[in-house]
Order: C-alpha cells, then structure tokens, then sequence
C-alpha cells in the first residue's frame, strides 16, 4: 500500500475523533444564559400565567429561567424574579435583592402573607432579615454556617422554623404565605423565549 495514501487517512482519525468529543460536550452542558439575562421563577403548583411576557415558565416547578431582558415587557438585565399568588389571590410579581457577592451564601425572604414578616436567628432573636412587607422581598449574604432561622410574623407569631446548613455557591428562599413557609433552594432551568 502506497504510505502517501496512509497518511492522509492517520491524519483525518484524530479530527474525526476531536470533532465528536465537541459535539459530546455540547450535549453536556447547557446553553449560556443571554448576555442581558432576566431571571423568573413560577413558584406555584398551577400552570403559570404570562410574567413580564414570558408565556411559559416550564414544567421543572420552581426555577429560575433566563430570559433575555429585550424579548420580555419590562424585565431588568441581571434582575431576579418571584411570581406567585399572595394572601389575596392574586398574581404577584416580586424583584428580590440582587446576587453581588458570590462567595456567601444569599439568604432571600418573599412575603407573600397578608402581614409583615421577619427572618431571624431562633435562639437569639436578631433578625438575619429585617421587617419585610406583604408582596415584597428582603435579602442578605451571609457566610457559609449551621443555624436555625424561623420566619415570624409582625406580632411575634412564629410561622416556620427551619435547621439549615448554608454552603458556599448555594441560595435559598424563604416563602412566607398565610399559614405556612416554604423553603426553596434556587435552581436554574432552561432558558426561555419571550
């Protein structure tokens, strides 16, 4: 056999090769975030309601989506966002604090009571998070630690207590409704279209 013919033929195997590892690693990850990303969450169980023009929050219950800022009807770039149905009934949309520091954990409060609410360390009585109104949100960043933080309503009712163990890269949510609290660690989905 002719070499000059063989070598073409080595020469093409390790960029067939390579060429099928990007495409490998394409699957894996996800799509980028747009540039001027928004991020919504739908954090109730029925199917979601329009949200600054985003037809469809997904069916992965509640996660941030990305959505780029020009193709939604007033969303921020870099903004986050909880749509829900507060104590009334009615659809809430809820912009918590921005996420600045990576290195801490970001602890966020959405009060979806009919009262004000307060996040606080349970032993000590000192607020983690200071008096939040009803449909709005309060957060902090906070260093990685164990603690238990409940969730009290304006007159000292205790609403929900919870034994957490904060880690570096991880947020949380603390849902405050009538009767109860929820306590969501945030995930992303899928990005979405407008």
């Amino acid at each position: 056999m002719d070499r000059f013919l063989i070598a073409p033929i080595v020469a093409l195997v390790p960029m067939c090769l390579a060429q099928a590892g990007v495409a490998a690693d394409n699957e894996l990850y996800d799509t980028p975030p747009p540039d001027d990303a928004a991020f919504i969450r739908w954090i109730e169980d029925d199917v979601a309601p329009e949200i600054l023009g985003v037809r469809s929050l997904g069916k992965e219950g509640d996660v941030f989506h990305p959505v780029s800022a020009a193709l939604s009807d007033g969303a921020r770039a870099g903004a986050y966002y909880t749509a829900a149905v507060d104590a009334s009934g009615h659809v809430v949309l809820i912009e918590e604090p921005a996420r600045s520091d990576k290195s801490k954990v970001l602890v966020t409060l959405v009060n979806l009571s009919d009262a004000s609410v307060r996040l606080v360390l349970t032993e000590q009585n000192v607020d983690v998070i200071g008096t939040t109104e009803k449909n709005q949100s309060g957060g902090r960043a906070v260093n990685p630690a164990a603690a238990t933080l409940s969730v009290v309503a304006g007159q000292g009712d205790v609403l929900g207590t919870f034994d957490v163990q904060l880690r570096r890269g991880q947020n949380v949510t603390f849902v405050a409704r009538p009767e109860q609290v929820e306590l969501i660690e945030n995930r992303f989905g899928s990005n979405l279209e407008g």
